[in-house]
């Protein structure tokens, strides 16, 4: 079966819902439930002997005021997990809300109000479980006693910064601070319309506003602005023509794939809806000193309302050729907005610039033809601009055994909550007709956020865009839509 290389939005979270990963239960008497006092360290111990048991409880409540909860294992010489449920006991490792069972010795859980299954005010049982068949070594030797220090950390709602219009702050988003930030502005008497800008960033973050009530979560927000991009803005203003109420508005900035790396941003509020002067403006591309640079700068990352993948400039003027599936949204059509993103520097994550209409496309192929038709903001294209483009390859001459190159924007190729451009290389390892459609083989490295993205030979000229892959066990074939099936029509768009 092929699987489109579509990078859709999801969550990569340490705080895993429940999964049958683990089938082991028990059957317990909770005799030992300890509270957990946020930023006090308890030191415990596991007895596997034949009168001990394989766990120890502990729990803790969650006040109303509270953000996140972060639960650390430390100095602990074997592989022990943490599991926590929500308003009860644990009976079951099946059946709880969160779990950490990596194999890593020390790890932890942190718990928001963000969460896929949020923090709650109620009481929170924790057990610290050594799951093994057999006994740890510990200094050499079999032991039946395991130690461990274990920490419960509570942040709090706290205001970061107090915006002021027109004045732009520098922030980040810290994971001992669950990736969230919260912003307090103050929005006076006759004022028509806030505008509220997040810009300067490297990583996916979204934006929640709250009237007069700091402790904002998914649920009792009052605006949302959520999507694949790392730019977000939201605009309130009456639809009555009425002015926009007055007092104290609360802006949540949050990383919600993310949780491990560090998030820096920019902020701006004006009391009115238009772009401000602070992020307009498109720069240019940098000059291009060979062939290479140029293929890495032609190579663009294509953001839609269901996913992201790649795609290729294909002329000066903006045109881009990328998989219709990278753009096609959840009901099978054309994504409302397709965004670009460029490569401006290869070891930071594109930069989200343009916004791109869809000229024509081929289910059949798989294939979109888009062109730049503006600024992320709307603004029009600066006069003369140019666009650096790949040259089209000769797939006739293609050989089995020719070493090719690929470039794009896959998202195993990220440490944070977006990626910056990855390069592989490999073989055309076949060739297969599907359904009238010449696909090339190739046993090159290529994962979900490829689609669309270029496929060049030795003297940098695009080939075809990687589209899917077959996954067998531990092996991956991908494949290849070759540049000869794009349509001739086609053509006469992209002024060639």
């Amino acid at each position: 079966m092929k699987f489109p290389l579509l990078k859709l939005s999801f969550f990569i979270l340490i705080l895993f819902l429940f999964s049958p990963v683990f089938s082991f239960s028990v059957e317990k008497t909770l005799t030992s439930k300890r509270d957990l006092i946020s930023g006090r360290t308890i030191s415990g111990s596991i007895d596997l002997s034949d009168q001990g048991k394989s766990y120890q409880t502990y729990k803790f409540r969650v006040p109303s005021d509270a953000f996140s909860v972060r639960l650390t294992l430390k100095n602990s010489p074997a592989d022990l997990d943490i599991f926590v449920k929500r308003g009860e006991a644990i009976e079951s490792y099946d059946y709880v809300d969160y779990f950490s069972t990596e194999e890593n010795y020390n790890e932890s859980i942190q718990i928001t109000r963000l969460s896929e299954i949020p923090l709650e005010d109620d009481i929170y049982y924790v057990d610290i479980s050594y799951q093994r068949d057999t006994l740890p070594q510990i200094n050499g030797s079999r032991s039946t006693v395991i130690p461990f220090d274990l920490v419960m950390n509570m942040g709090q709602y706290e205001i970061k910064d107090t915006l002021i219009p027109g004045h732009s702050v520098n922030s980040e988003l810290l994971p001992e601070k669950g990736m969230s930030a919260i912003f307090a502005l103050k929005v006076p008497d006759n004022t028509e319309a806030v505008r509220i800008d997040l810009y300067n960033t490297s990583s996916d973050l979204d934006l929640m506003v709250k009237y007069n009530n700091k402790m904002i979560t998914r649920g009792n927000n009052d605006f949302l602005k959520e999507s694949l991009l790392g730019k977000e803005t939201i605009i309130i203003e009456d639809t009555d023509n009425k002015y926009v109420k007055s007092g104290i508005y609360y802006i949540m900035v949050f990383d919600q794939v993310s949780n491990d790396h560090v998030s820096k941003f920019s902020i701006l509020a004006e009391l009115n809806r238009e772009t401000p002067l602070a992020i307009k403006g498109i720069p240019r591309f940098p000059a291009i000193s060979d062939e290479k640079q140029n293929a890495l700068m032609a190579t663009a990352e294509i953001i839609g309302n269901a996913g992201k993948g790649s795609g290729c400039f294909v002329s000066s003027n903006g045109h881009i050729l990328t998989n219709w599936h990278v753009i096609e949204d959840f009901t099978g059509n054309v994504s409302e907005n397709i965004y670009v993103a460029i490569n401006l520097s290869n070891d930071l994550p594109p930069e989200e610039l343009f916004k791109a209409e869809l000229l024509d496309y081929s289910v059949e192929k798989d294939l979109a033809l888009l062109k730049v038709s503006s600024g992320i903001y709307g603004d029009p294209i600066p006069v003369a601009y140019k666009f650096p483009y790949f040259p089209m390859g000769n797939t006739d001459s293609i050989k089995l055994g020719q070493p090719l190159t690929y470039l794009g924007y896959p998202g195993i190729g990220g440490t944070g909550s977006r990626a910056s451009i990855s390069m592989t290389r490999g073989i055309v390892s076949g060739f297969e007709r599907s359904n009238g459609n010449l696909l090339i083989k190739t046993d090159a490295e290529i994962n979900s956020g490829n689609s669309g993205g270029a496929a060049i030979d030795s003297f940098y000229e695009l080939i075809g865009f990687p589209t899917s892959t077959i996954e067998e066990d531990a092996g991956q074939m991908g494949y290849i839509t070759p540049v000869s099936m794009i349509p001739e029509d086609w053509y006469r768009y992209m002024g060639r």
